[in-house]
């Protein structure tokens, strides 16, 4: 029987973001056949307990640890154990663990240690960034979400052309097939956002946006969790939009979707914007930012985009889409995106690129 290909997966943590999501995905449907995965959480705090669930009923391990401080020596040397009684053929580093888990693979004698670059980093901290460059060169390959984040880290961490590649995240279109809400005429539209509530989702902008909307049937129902919902609740009140916002804090995205009749994605920057996926999957009107990551999914053909940061332009489209909500054009854009997300953005497209990688580099 051929040998295995053990890959190890570093993370920070298991909570629920777009990175960790991929990162997951990628791990929990490997060909268990052809490889055998693992996963280090480096700086555990307890978080994604289903997913944690579901890769143990699968055999996957998970080894969990803490770290103390921002800079932890015994959580690196920690890693480094794992990492040298695991010994695996491939350590596969994301986020946080870009610096921690190559230095720690390298150091331990991992031949094949590669990274994903997830988002166009614009507010990561100069030392991180100063580290993540120091830290490149000791991995064969980093892989890009996307074209925008490609440009953005080869101009970041200096690298060349031939050190990364793309492989589009992925969505499982059949989970998002059948969120269709079913809504009479003159029933209250509901518009949907989903996203971690952080300055980079701009929904400060889309709460701003929605308080200059002509149309007035509807609802806003903004789904996640973040650092900043005390400071967007206290702009919804101020704005006397209580009536019209209801923040919803963690969902299940299949569930969420099946509430709503627009998805509206109004962030400042993105390395890709995975849940735009969703919603493309889930046949959703979308309305989003016109920026690098998101408009290598949406473009005027699948959906409707705004000028990112602009309220008054975010407001437009909307009230255009609620107003002509019923239009056949609407769900021809609708099935083109969903057609672009089977066609491109795939699980199944993602994990493949991912496992021929992992078997190209370790000949």
């Amino acid at each position: 029987m051929e040998k295995k290909i053990k890959v190890l997966h570093i993370l920070p943590s298991l909570s629920r973001g777009g990175a960790e999501k991929v990162c997951f995905d990628i791990i929990s449907n490997l060909e268990m056949r052809r490889f055998s995965p693992a996963l280090l959480l480096f700086k555990d705090a307890g978080q994604g307990l289903a997913w944690k669930k579901e890769l143990a009923q699968k055999g996957i391990p998970v080894y969990k640890l803490k770290k103390k401080t921002k800079i932890d020596i015994s959580n690196f040397f920690k890693i480094y154990k794992v990492i040298k009684n695991l010994k695996p053929d491939i350590v596969h580093t994301h986020l946080g663990a870009d610096i921690y888990g190559r230095l720690a693979a390298s150091l331990a004698g991992v031949r094949v240690i590669i990274s994903t670059e997830h988002n166009v980093n614009r507010s990561e901290r100069k030392i991180v960034s100063m580290l993540k460059k120091i830290t490149a060169p000791l991995t064969l390959k980093i892989f890009a979400v996307s074209q925008a984040v490609k440009e953005d880290a080869k101009k970041r961490y200096r690298l060349g052309a031939e050190k990364i590649d793309v492989i589009y995240n992925g969505v499982d279109v059949e989970r998002f097939s059948h969120c269709y809400r079913e809504r009479k005429k003159g029933d209250t539209i509901i518009i949907g956002s989903l996203g971690r509530l952080s300055q980079q989702k701009g929904l400060s902008v889309l709460i701003e946006a929605i308080s200059l909307l002509k149309n007035k049937n509807f609802r806003l129902l903004i789904a996640g969790q973040g650092e900043l919902e005390i400071e967007l609740k206290r702009q919804v009140r101020r704005l006397n939009l209580n009536e019209k916002i209801k923040f919803l804090g963690k969902v299940d995205a299949p569930l969420f979707f099946k509430k709503i009749d627009i998805f509206v994605f109004p962030s400042l920057w993105e390395g890709l914007g995975l849940v735009a996926l969703e919603a493309a999957a889930a046949r959703k009107p979308i309305v989003a930012s016109e920026i690098d990551g998101i408009k290598e999914i949406i473009g005027t053909e699948s959906g409707w985009l705004a000028l990112p940061g602009d309220e008054h332009d975010l407001a437009l489209k909307i009230d255009k889409l609620l107003s002509d909500i019923d239009d056949m054009k609407i769900r021809e854009k609708t099935q083109r995106a969903q057609d672009l997300v089977k066609n491109r953005f795939s699980l199944n497209n993602m994990v493949f690129n991912y496992s021929v990688w992992y078997e190209k580099l370790l000949t």
